[in-house]
C-alpha cells in the first residue's frame, strides 16, 4: 500500500486531518457495562498493542480514568467505571451474528475529483482508471447479489460526487494557518519558499475536502441515516510504482478491522475518544468474524497472497489470520458498529489491469490463456459468498 504510505507521510508533515469536538458525555452509558479483563484484552490485543494509551490512564481496582496528557495533571477527560463481573472478550463464529441491514461504502469520490484524489492513472493510450468507478461498480453489482439473498442494502454514493457539502476552497484559511505552522519551508530562499507555500495550502487543502470532510460526511450519514449491521468499504488496492511507470508483477489481498493506534494519534483526544467507543460498543468479536469470513471467500475466489507489512506500517495482524490487520482508518474509525475494509487486487498489476480494461462482462473470457469472470463480478461474487450465511432472513 505504497499509495497509503505517501498520503500519510504528507498528513504526518501539517498534523492529522480535521475532526469533531471530543464528547466524552456520550460514554456515560457504558458505565458498569465492561469488566477490567475484557477492556484490557480490546485493548492489548486489538486497539493499542503498543501500549501508549497507558500512558494517558489512571486504573484502580473498578475503574479507569483517561487523561489528555501523559502528566496526568488535569482532569481527567474520563472515568470509566468496570463492572463487577469477570468476562472477558467473546469470540464468535460468523454463524452467530446475523445482519438485516447491510451498507456498501464504495471508496472514493472519482470522476472530476479522481486526480485531486490520486485515485487516477493512465497507462500508455489505453483507458483511464479510477478507482472510485471500478468500487462503484463492484458495489452495484454486489447489492444486487445481496438483496437477492434477503438483505436490506444501503450505498453511501451512487454517482462521481462528493458526500460532503464542502470543498477545497472553504479549507483555504485553515490550511494556511497550519501549514504556516510548519518549519518546512523556513530553510528556502525568499521566492521559492513563497511557490511552496502555495503548492502546499492548495494540496492540504484538497486533502482535507477528500480525506477529512467526505469520510466525515458518509460516516454521519451511515450513523445518523442508514445506521446498518454492518458496514463494508469497498477499495481496490495499488503499490507503488517505480521510476518507468511500469506494471508490476506482485498482486495481494487485505482486509481491515479497526484498531492498532499509533502513539502519534494518541495525543489527540478525539483519537482517544473513537478508541474508548470502539472498546465499549464491543463491535470487535463480530467485525473480526465477518473479516475472517470475508477474507476467505475473497482468498479462495482470487488466489492472491495476504499483504505483507513491515513494523512500522501502522498494521498488526489480529488473530492468527494471515490477510487480517488491525489498522486504525478514518473510515473504520468514525462509523459506528462493525466495519470490514476490503482491499483486493493491485490495480497497476499486469494481469488485473488487464482485467480492468475489458470491464464489466457476463461469464467468462479468456485472459492470457486462463478463461475468467470479470474482475467486478469475481470481487463481488466473492464478498457475497462470505456474507451469505450472515443476513438474517
Amino acid at each position: 500500500m505504497g499509495r497509503t504510505r505517501l498520503l500519510a507521510l504528507f498528513v504526518a508533515s501539517f498534523g492529522g486531518t480535521a475532526a469533531l469536538a471530543a464528547d466524552w458525555s456520550a460514554l456515560e452509558r457504558y458505565q458498569q457495562t465492561v469488566s477490567r479483563a475484557e477492556f484490557e484484552t480490546l485493548l492489548t490485543e486489538v486497539y493499542c498493542p503498543s501500549g501508549a494509551l497507558t500512558n494517558y490512564l489512571t486504573f484502580t481496582t473498578d475503574s479507569v480514568s483517561v487523561f489528555s496528557t501523559a502528566e496526568k495533571k488535569n482532569p481527567p477527560l474520563f472515568a470509566l467505571r468496570f463492572s463487577s463481573a469477570a468476562s472477558s472478550p467473546v469470540r464468535r463464529s460468523p454463524g452467530e451474528s446475523e445482519f438485516k441491514r447491510i451498507a456498501l461504502d464504495p471508496g472514493h469520490i472519482g470522476g472530476a475529483w479522481a486526480r485531486m484524489e490520486e485515485r487516477f492513472f493512465e497507462h500508455g493510450k489505453d483507458r483511464p482508471v479510477q478507482e472510485a468507478e471500478l468500487n462503484l461498480m463492484v458495489a452495484r453489482l454486489l447489492k444486487t447479489r445481496l438483496e437477492a439473498a434477503g438483505a436490506q442494502v444501503f450505498l453511501t454514493k451512487e454517482n462521481f460526487e462528493p458526500v460532503t457539502d464542502k470543498r477545497p476552497e472553504d479549507f483555504q484559511a485553515q490550511s494556511e494557518q497550519e501549514v504556516k505552522a510548519s518549519t518546512r519551508f523556513d530553510a528556502f530562499p525568499p521566492l521559492e519558499r513563497e511557490a511552496a507555500f502555495a503548492d502546499a495550502v492548495r494540496k492540504r487543502a484538497e486533502l482535507i475536502f477528500y480525506r477529512s470532510s467526505e469520510i466525515a460526511a458518509r460516516a454521519k450519514l451511515l450513523n445518523e441515516k442508514i445506521k446498518p449491521d454492518l458496514t463494508i468499504c469497498l477499495h481496490m488496492n495499488a503499490v507503488e510504482w517505480d521510476e518507468c511507470h511500469n506494471l508490476v508483477d506482485d498482486n495481494r489481498l487485505v482486509v481491515f478491522v479497526h484498531g492498532n493506534y499509533l502513539a502519534s494519534e494518541l495525543k489527540d483526544d478525539d483519537q482517544k475518544l473513537r478508541l474508548f467507543e470502539k472498546i465499549l460498543e464491543r463491535s470487535h468479536p463480530t467485525e473480526l468474524a465477518v473479516a475472517e469470513a470475508l477474507a476467505a471467500a475473497l482468498a479462495n475466489a482470487t488466489k492472491l497472497p495476504p499483504v505483507e507489512y513491515g513494523p512500522n506500517s501502522g498494521s498488526v495482524h489480529v488473530d492468527d489470520n494471515p490477510y487480517v490487520f488491525a489498522r486504525n482508518l478514518a473510515a473504520n474509525r468514525l462509523v459506528n458498529g462493525p466495519v470490514v475494509f476490503l482491499e483486493p487486487y493491485y490495480q497497476n498489476n499486469r494481469l488485473v489491469y488487464q482485467r480492468i480494461q475489458l470491464g464489466d462482462y457476463e461469464g467468462l473470457r479468456n485472459v492470457n490463456g486462463t478463461p475468467m469472470k470479470s474482475i467486478f463480478r469475481e470481487y463481488a461474487d466473492a464478498v457475497a459468498e462470505g456474507l451469505s450465511k450472515l443476513i438474517a432472513r
